[in-house]
């Protein structure tokens, strides 16, 4: 995938993301106008009224045999073989070309795979993740129509529990969210958000009102680049919150106790954006890339060269920390690279695959991309997915064809 094509900048699962899931990166200014277009008249489950939790407060261990809620069967999508990949559950999201102008967010149930159901509440949302396995968090928007500004939009932090359909309102910013992320325990949130052309940091710790960390930023306009990400990602441990959003050239680390910044990354100049970023599971630590190499941050000794040279996208860990996936020929025939992290052997896959996230420790997820001559970018993805075990080599077809496989449980 690359953001930076028009089809893509206008599909939001992404904004962005993950790490989640396949799509961690977000909106840019010039998709705006096509979004607010697509999201116009889709309705959103009301809130559920009473006190307002906070933002952990909804997340309470659930025995695995418990009830999915009734959702409604979904239509024209068959559900992955999640068991093949050790997985509970996942999100699926619509991404048929030929039909753009669909959304549905689609659940899969290991227990249920016949019956893939459709989450109406999740209609036009980004940032999506499990919470745990019956409670799925994500940002709402609500507000505008097909001429409105980013401005006279609202992003909603919601919960949404699937064993009673309840939706929970946490809280709410102006403006359109171009990327989010919670804690893994869930009760830590941070976005950031476009409203009228400047972005705006949003931090949300337990039962607090959203405050406002960094600085806002004002983008100026100029065309998308591959290099573009929009993302935010908490330390496993939940004590930093990093931040990266090319569109303002800023990728910068916080501690989220008080919100102060602990590490800034320079912009602009020969090394091109500071982009690309990826947590570790243990140790409060992640890396990122920029035009000379990949580069290492550690809250303990700080920042330092890891590999020189190397110009990683998508980058994704084991949930051991031991190999890292990534993307590499983004602007020629993209490949996907599996390196050993300590001793930094390589090994090279199929050429024309992208957007690589480890699902096991021996699987991939990855697109498949075809050379493309109508498109803004030089290839583009062909709507299917595959799965690769990078042990044997051996490559099959996920089944999801025009569906992006999100979010997922259990998760590293």
């Amino acid at each position: 995938m690359m953001l930076w094509r028009l089809r893509d900048l206008i599909v939001i699962g992404e904004v962005l993301a993950v790490s989640f899931a396949i799509v961690p990166r977000g909106l840019h200014q010039s998709g705006l106008a096509l979004l607010v277009v697509l999201l116009a008249g889709c309705g959103q489950t009301p809130a559920t009224t009473g006190t307002t939790p906070s933002v952990g407060a909804s997340k309470v261990a659930t025995p695995s045999p418990t009830p999915l809620f009734g959702f409604p069967d979904a239509s024209g999508v068959t559900c992955p073989d999640l068991a093949s990949l050790g997985l509970k559950r996942a999100l699926l999201n619509a991404a048929d070309q030929a039909h753009p102008d669909r959304r549905d967010v689609i659940l899969c149930d290991v227990r249920d795979a016949a019956h893939p159901r459709t989450l109406q509440a999740l209609l036009g949302s980004t940032s999506q993740t499990f919470l745990d396995q019956n409670l799925i968090g994500y940002i709402a928007l609500k507000g505008g129509g097909p001429s409105s500004t980013s401005d006279q939009f609202t992003s909603v932090l919601t919960t949404l529990d699937l064993t009673t359909g309840q939706t929970v309102e946490l809280a709410s910013s102006k403006g359109i969210a171009q990327a989010g992320g919670w804690s893994a325990d869930g009760s830590t949130v941070a976005y950031f958000t476009d409203t009228g052309g400047v972005h705006h940091y949003w931090l949300k710790r337990g039962s607090a009102a959203p405050v406002e960390f960094g600085t806002p930023a004002q983008v100026f306009g100029r065309g998308g680049v591959p290099d573009d990400e929009s993302l935010v990602a908490f330390s496993h441990s939940g004590q930093y919150v990093l931040v990266v959003d090319t569109a303002v050239n800023r990728l910068q680390a916080f501690r989220t106790s008080d919100a102060a910044q602990v590490y800034a990354a320079p912009s602009g100049g020969s090394g091109g954006f500071r982009t690309m970023a990826v947590w570790t599971h243990a140790g409060d630590r992640f890396y990122f890339r920029n035009n000379s190499g990949v580069y290492q941050w550690d809250a303990s000794s700080g920042i330092s060269s890891f590999v020189s040279g190397l110009k990683w996208s998508t980058p994704s860990l084991t949930a051991d920390d031991r190999f890292v996936a990534y993307a590499v020929g983004t602007t020629s025939t993209p490949h996907v690279e599996i390196r050993e992290m300590s001793s930094g052997v390589v090994t090279s896959f199929a050429p024309w695959r992208d957007q690589p996230v480890f699902v096991g420790e021996t699987t991939l997820l990855v697109w498949e991309e075809a050379p493309c001559n109508t498109c803004m970018g030089i290839y583009n993805w062909t709507g299917k997915t595959l799965v690769v075990h990078t042990d044997t080599r051996a490559e099959s077809d996920l089944g999801i064809m025009g569906w992006r496989f999100g979010a997922f449980w259990p998760h590293g």
